[in-house]
C-alpha cells in the first residue's frame, strides 16, 4: 500500500514537472537559464525551511527508514551530492539544448529510463521481461512524440545524452541518500547547492536586472514552490518505496504532461504522429509494471 501512494506521488510530481515546462517557457523570456534555475532554488530552500519550521511534526515523519546514526557531516555529504549531480544534469541539458532542436533534446533527456535500470543492473538489481518490453516500448513512444525531424546525430545531441545520463544518477544517488536521511532535510540542502552553483555562474555568464526578475515573478514562484520546492521533496519521500527503474519510468511522464499542457494552455497543435506516440508510452509504462511470476521486482 506504501508502495502504491509513493506511486501516485510520483505521478503528481511528473504532473507538476510536465507543466513546469510553461513557467520555463515564459521565464526563459526575461531571464538566463541560471538566473531561472538559481532564483526557483532560493524560493524552494525559503518554502521548505518555512514549512518544516511550521509543521514539525511533519517534518519529523520524514526521518529516515534505516535506522542509522549518520553524523550531520555525513548528511550534509549525501545533500551536497545529489545537488552537485543534479545542479550538472540541468547545467548540461541547458548547454546541449543551445546546439540542438528541442525534439531531440527532449527524446535523449528521456533516454534516462534506459540508463537507470542500466546502472542498477551493475548494482545488483534485477529486471523482469515486462519491465523491458514497456521500456522498448515507451522509448519507441517517446521518439515519435518527440522527434518531428530526421535523427541525425550532432554535438549538441551528445552534450545532452551526457545530461542524460547524470539524471539517471541522481535518480539513483537519491535512491542512496532518501532512505539514510530526513526527506526534507535532503531536499532543503539539494537545493541549496543548486542555489549557489546557479546564481554563482550566473553572476558571471549572465545579466541579471531586478525588474526583469519582477515581470516573470509568479512564473519564478510557480516554479520554486511547486516544480522545486514540491516536486524534488516529493520525489525523494516516493524514491523511499520504489525502486529507481520504476521511478525513472514513471518521472518520464513529465514530457507527455507538457505536450498536453502545450495543447490546453498554449493552444498549440498535437499532430497524430505525437499522439500515437504518447499512447504507446502509457502502454508501454502499464506493461512495465506487470509482474512476473518468477520475479520479485
Amino acid at each position: 500500500m506504501r508502495k502504491f501512494i509513493s506511486e501516485l506521488l510520483l505521478i503528481g510530481v511528473t504532473i507538476i514537472w510536465g507543466l513546469a515546462f510553461i513557467w520555463q517557457n515564459i521565464a526563459s523570456k526575461a531571464l538566463g537559464p541560471l538566473t531561472v534555475v538559481g532564483i526557483r532554488s532560493l524560493i524552494a530552500v525559503i518554502f521548505i525551511t518555512l514549512v518544516a519550521l511550521l509543521f514539525p511534526t511533519l517534518y519529523k515523519s520524514q526521518a529516515p527508514k534505516l535506522n542509522i546514526k549518520n553524523s550531520l557531516s555525513q548528511k550534509l555529504l549525501l545533500g551536497s551530492l545529489c545537488g552537485i549531480v543534479l545542479f550538472l544534469a540541468m547545467y548540461i541539458q541547458q548547454i546541449g539544448i543551445g546546439m540542438t532542436t528541442a525534439g531531440k533534446a527532449g527524446f535523449i533527456t528521456v533516454l534516462y529510463i534506459c540508463i537507470v535500470p542500466f546502472i542498477g543492473v551493475f548494482l545488483g538489481n534485477k529486471l523482469n521481461k515486462f519491465f523491458i518490453i514497456g521500456l522498448i516500448l515507451s522509448v519507441v513512444g517517446f521518439y515519435l512524440l518527440s522527434v518531428k525531424e530526421e535523427f541525425t546525430l550532432e554535438l549538441g545531441d551528445i552534450i545532452v545524452f551526457i545530461s542524460a545520463i547524470f539524471f539517471g544518477l541522481h535518480i539513483i544517488v537519491i535512491d542512496y541518500s532518501a532512505i539514510r536521511v530526513n526527506s526534507m532535510f535532503l531536499s532543503i540542502i539539494q537545493l541549496v547547492v543548486v542555489c549557489v552553483l546557479s546564481i554563482s555562474l550566473a553572476l558571471f555568464r549572465e545579466t541579471i536586472v531586478w525588474s526583469d526578475i519582477l515581470s516573470v515573478a509568479s512564473s519564478l514562484l510557480a516554479l520554486g514552490i511547486l516544480s522545486s520546492g514540491v516536486g524534488y521533496t516529493l520525489q525523494i519521500i516516493s524514491q523511499r518505496e520504489i525502486p529507481p527503474h520504476t521511478t525513472s519510468l514513471i518521472m518520464s511522464l513529465e514530457s507527455v504532461v507538457a505536450a498536453i499542457g502545450v495543447v490546453l494552455i498554449l493552444h498549440e497543435h498535437i499532430g497524430m504522429r505525437e499522439a500515437i506516440g504518447m499512447v504507446i508510452v502509457l502502454v508501454g509504462i502499464i506493461i512495465s509494471q506487470l509482474r512476473d511470476k518468477k520475479s520479485k521486482i
